[in-house]
């Protein structure tokens, strides 16, 4: 999102209307993924493993790869590649945790459907930000979320997320998926994003820069994914999203992709 200098009237300093406040904070939303179909991303995940059986967290990999969001949908490509389709994230990183959601589909589930339900929660402080805080809930009959593990399954989750006072801009999303069904074979998946700037020749676009994902699986082992964004570009002439039949997801991927 090209961010400005607007400054909102008095009013957004205070919780007097919190669901006018909501759609002007949806409606900034809205013009994040407006942009993003522009720009494509290095996205470097570092995944780390705690065993239920003890000893502390371990360094597993790093898996790099290219995302782009089109159509309220991020799509993968390999690193350096100029070619973007519609595989899940699984083929293209086939073993251990791994999801999507950090470049745009999160925002696009929460801010560009009906699914969830809001509460206002309140001013806050957030990652040196002043901010407005808002809870919600989307239950699965509305969800896209889709969880694997041993199975696989569409859930329910929650979370909140904060916005600038004065700009309405994203500071922090977060998520959580617990109240999983036992056949799933993951016990807790929970996500927090953290939004900043970044410069795209000559627009500052607002990214999720750096987010992390964690899970403990039925057995009780503990994964942590640490994500960031980097070497974010406007596509060129050599990029393309190919639109083209999906493919089985490997059932022991443990992925996260609220497609929506």
């Amino acid at each position: 999102m090209v961010l400005s200098k607007i400054t909102f009237a008095a009013d957004l300093q205070t919780d007097s209307d919190p669901e006018t406040l909501l759609q002007r904070i949806r409606s900034k939303a809205a013009g994040l993924l407006s942009h993003l179909p522009s720009y494509t991303c290095l996205e470097v995940v570092d995944r780390w493993v705690k065993h239920a059986s003890g000893g502390s967290l371990m360094a597993v990999d790093r898996v790099e790869f290219e995302v782009a969001f089109v159509g309220n949908r991020e799509y993968f490509a390999p690193r350096g590649g100029a070619r973007f389709d519609t595989q899940s994230i699984t083929n293209l990183v086939p073993g251990g945790t791994i999801g999507n959601g950090a470049f745009g589909a999160h925002v696009g589930a929460i801010f560009a459907t009906d699914s969830p339900s809001f509460q206002y929660a309140g001013l806050s402080k957030k990652d040196g930000h002043k901010t407005f805080r808002y809870d919600f809930t989307v239950p699965q009959e509305k969800s896209h979320f889709l969880l694997r593990g041993t199975g696989q399954g569409i859930v329910a989750f929650k979370g909140s997320f904060w916005v600038d006072t004065e700009t309405l801009d994203l500071v922090r999303l977060e998520l959580t998926v617990d109240h999983i069904p036992p056949y799933i074979g993951v016990r807790l998946l929970q996500e927090s994003l953290q939004y900043s700037t970044a410069k795209i020749r000559d627009s500052d676009v607002l990214l999720a820069r750096r987010s992390e994902m964690s899970a403990i699986d039925a057995s009780g082992n503990y994964s942590l994914n640490q994500v960031n964004l980097k070497d974010c570009r406007e596509f060129t002439g050599e990029s393309t999203v190919t639109f083209g039949a999906t493919t089985n997801d490997p059932s022991a991927d443990r992925t996260a992709p609220p497609d929506r």
